[in-house]
């Protein structure tokens, strides 16, 4: 019976593990919402999905995409998630999505813990997933500047 428990533990990490997604599997369709409290699901012509799982990579994302034109991800058929989750609920609803609101672009927030298991991550890096038109994922990047995706999003 210990055996059996022993090995239930050490096989524990490797079936977290397996929950993420990754390159040549279908990327999870998510339903989120936006600061406005607008309900997003992911679009059929999405092929470029651009994750920030920190807030420093966050505010980073806003910055760059500040100057660009309001419909740029649109142009290029990507869409923004910050994963907010780390952020207690209270400064989410005061302070964050309203300074959000004002943002002249979309972005759609992860507020539940399992999108965070779900989506690989590095420390420090956004993640982008790059979808083929059956929304497989074709490839998966981890970049440390917003600057980077631009090669990837023409």
């Amino acid at each position: 019976m210990h055996g059996w428990l022993i090995a239930l533990i050490l096989a524990l990490p490797l079936a977290v593990m397996a929950e993420k997604v990754e390159k040549g599997q279908p990327f999870p369709v998510y339903t989120l919402e936006d600061p406005h409290g607008v309900t997003n699901t992911l679009k059929a012509e999405t092929r470029h999905v651009i994750i920030a799982s920190e807030m420093p990579i966050s505010k980073s994302i806003t910055a760059w995409l500040k100057t660009k034109a309001p419909d740029y991800l649109e142009q290029h058929r990507a869409e923004y998630v910050s994963d907010v989750t780390p952020m207690p609920g209270i400064i989410s609803f005061l302070f964050a999505k309203p300074k959000m609101r004002k943002y002249p672009f979309r972005m759609l927030l992860a507020e539940d813990p399992s999108f965070a298991k779900t989506y690989p991550r590095q420390d420090g890096k956004l993640a982008l997933f790059v979808l083929d038109e059956n929304r497989v994922i074709a490839d998966v990047h981890f970049l440390a500047k917003p600057e980077e995706l631009e090669p990837f999003l023409k």
